[in-house]
């Protein structure tokens, strides 16, 4: 699967960066299917502090009642969109290196290409 940056908006950046930082590992090492429990080996304790860490980056309150939806990392960003009322491309974040080169004219121009470790094979 490609993906444009476009399709890319800043807060699923910005979710990818907050689960990444609390969890410390690289956002582009997140995909949504991963689970908090069995992926991500966290604990009941460890998913509590994960939602705080998530409040206090979104400004939002979660109820107790909703941490049942968050089995996967998917669920957090679709949980996050309908809160936010923006939606969220599941997708993990793409890790992009941009590289400039000069064209036979002089003039500059920038490549960009997909270094995530989980290629598609799409």
């Amino acid at each position: 699967m490609t993906m444009s940056l476009s399709s890319f908006n800043g807060l699923n950046q910005q979710v990818y960066a907050t689960l990444g930082e609390y969890l410390r590992r690289e956002p582009s090492a997140l995909h949504p299917e991963d689970s908090l429990r069995d992926d991500l080996g966290l604990d009941s304790l460890q998913t509590i502090e994960l939602v705080y860490q998530v409040e206090s980056a979104f400004d939002i309150q979660i109820p107790d009642e909703d941490f049942g939806r968050l089995r996967t990392i998917g669920d957090v960003v679709t949980y996050l969109g309908e809160r936010l009322g923006q939606p969220l491309n599941h997708a993990s974040p793409p890790t992009i290196n941009i590289k400039a080169k000069k064209t036979s004219t002089g003039a500059t121009t920038k490549s960009k290409s997909r270094l995530s470790p989980k290629a598609s094979s799409s």
